[in-house]
């Protein structure tokens, strides 16, 4: 009885590949980076901006408060805005509205005036998912609002002198 003794080849050759999964995943991890880097740059863009439209609507109504004239309450956000270096139009459009400048009369002892302040911002890549082949995929601008109330001070005081 004749024993075949097997040979240990130790590790198996490899077939020669052309290397299309590694190109495949390298493009992938490549666009999917840039599509976290994108959010990482436009997310604390866009928290910035409803930092300063809330602090818009607060000086419109504490003005509006002081006042009770629409006029300066929409110039108070305006200011704020312009220190803040907002962009004020895109493409033509202006990009923010004062839509309410209101007097709450829930109580008349104590009414209250209201600022709600709406904002288009734009963001920064409008133009980095359609590079990666994704058109339309994000709009140019995204809509913001804020709202802020304050005691009617010309209520009780009645308007400055």
């Amino acid at each position: 009885m004749r024993i075949r003794k097997r040979r240990l080849t130790g590790w198996r050759t490899r077939r020669a590949g052309t290397g299309v999964s590694t190109l495949y995943a390298n493009l992938v991890s490549t666009a999917s980076g840039l599509v976290v880097l994108g959010m990482l740059l436009i997310f604390p863009s866009l928290l910035h901006v409803r930092q300063v439209l809330e602090t818009a609507a607060q000086n419109g109504a504490r003005v509006a408060a002081l006042t009770d004239d629409p006029a300066q309450a929409q110039q108070a956000v305006q200011e704020t805005l312009d220190d803040a270096n907002l962009p004020q139009s895109y493409h033509g459009q202006t990009l923010w509205t004062v839509d309410e400048v209101a007097t709450m009369d829930a109580d008349p002892a104590s009414p209250v005036v209201k600022v709600t302040v709406h904002y288009n911002a734009p963001i920064l890549f409008p133009n980095l998912f359609a590079g990666l082949g994704a058109p339309n995929s994000l709009p140019a601008t995204v809509p913001m609002s804020a709202s802020a109330s304050a005691p009617n001070e010309a209520y009780f005081t009645g308007p400055p002198s």
